[in-house]
């Protein structure tokens, strides 16, 4: 989970999953910044880079901390995600939506993850363990459904696109929480990683100006005015997927185990389900406005800030979920 990686007493936290869960976090405060940027090579390149990994990689890590080693404290932090996402989709959709009737079924901006991760979890909660142990079956089922899924003329409500499509990541996740994957990606030479990262944001600042959002949101199904553009998107999803895991595991290479990475690691839940505050309700109107500049470097400089903001108010008591 998002800042949630104990699940029960007396599992250890690892410093470099929470160093990770830090610049995964920062890279979706980012995400959500640069789309305020005027169309550019680079924030077309910089929104399809970001969005092809950073949150198929935090579902990974999420189901890799969703192992079950008490039922009742795992079915009361179900509830919490659910109870959080009833608050604040309430706050949000007071603050930035017009009240209707489908606000109550489709989750606000970013609060999508919070219910798929309830559903995960839940899903977790209730398979026979006869079927889980199914590992390889289970996984290439999971694929199989990630793909099916576009079909279904189904988006926003209830997310459910969003969590079938990114149901092989959790589940990867669940199945690999016993291997040591630091010292399997450290065998990956640094400038390797570095390098094959770089090459693939050129691909998107060169060749691939077009947004692919329709791919890697997972949220919008395949069919479209032409039968060809829906098996475009089809195709689209099947090289996201294996793209996904090869990219994950670069950035994993890359992010070290900082310590002061990790300390501000577990403060990911509060960042995610806060800076939306700022981001939209301050960045969004000012830099549409034009009362602030909306430049590339500017943009990131935002992102910075508005992460170091969030560190600063997760240590007031009153704000923390």
């Amino acid at each position: 989970m998002i800042g949630i990686q104990n699940v029960s007493a007396g599992v250890k936290r690892d410093p470099f999953w929470d160093a990770l869960k830090f610049a995964l976090i920062f890279l979706v405060v980012y995400g959500h910044i640069v789309t305020l940027a005027d169309t550019s090579s680079y924030k077309v390149a910089m929104f399809n880079f970001i969005y092809l990994f950073h949150m198929p990689l935090f579902v990974f890590v999420s189901g890799r901390f969703s192992q079950i080693h008490d039922r009742k404290r795992y079915l009361r932090s179900i509830w919490r995600f659910l109870k959080l996402l009833l608050v604040f989709q309430i706050l949000y959709v007071l603050l930035f939506e017009q009240l209707s009737l489908e606000q109550l079924i489709i989750p606000n901006y970013h609060l999508w993850y919070l219910l798929s991760l309830a559903f995960w979890r839940l899903m977790i909660y209730t398979c026979p363990n006869r079927l889980l142990a199914q590992r390889s079956l289970v996984v290439f089922a999971c694929f199989a459904i990630s793909l099916l899924a576009g079909f279904i003329n189904v988006g926003e409500p209830f997310s459910l696109q969003r969590t079938l499509t990114h149901l092989p990541f959790f589940m990867l996740g669940y199945y690999t929480a016993d291997i040591d994957f630091k010292k399997y990606v450290d065998r990956i030479p640094f400038l390797v990683a570095v390098s094959v990262l770089f090459v693939v944001f050129c691909l998107f600042f060169f060749v691939l100006q077009d947004s692919y959002s329709y791919v890697f949101y997972g949220s919008i199904p395949y069919w479209a005015e032409s039968s060809s553009e829906t098996l475009n998107r089809f195709w689209g999803r099947c090289l996201f997927l294996p793209s996904t895991l090869l990219v994950g595991l670069l950035v994993m290479r890359v992010v070290s185990a900082n310590t002061t990475y990790a300390k501000w690691g577990k403060r990911t839940m509060f960042i995610y389900i806060w800076h939306p505050l700022v981001t939209r309700g301050i960045l969004e109107p000012a830099t549409a406005s034009g009362l602030i500049p909306k430049s590339d470097f500017v943009l990131l400089v935002y992102a910075v800030a508005v992460t170091a903001l969030m560190l600063f108010l997760s240590r007031f008591r009153v704000l923390k979920p």
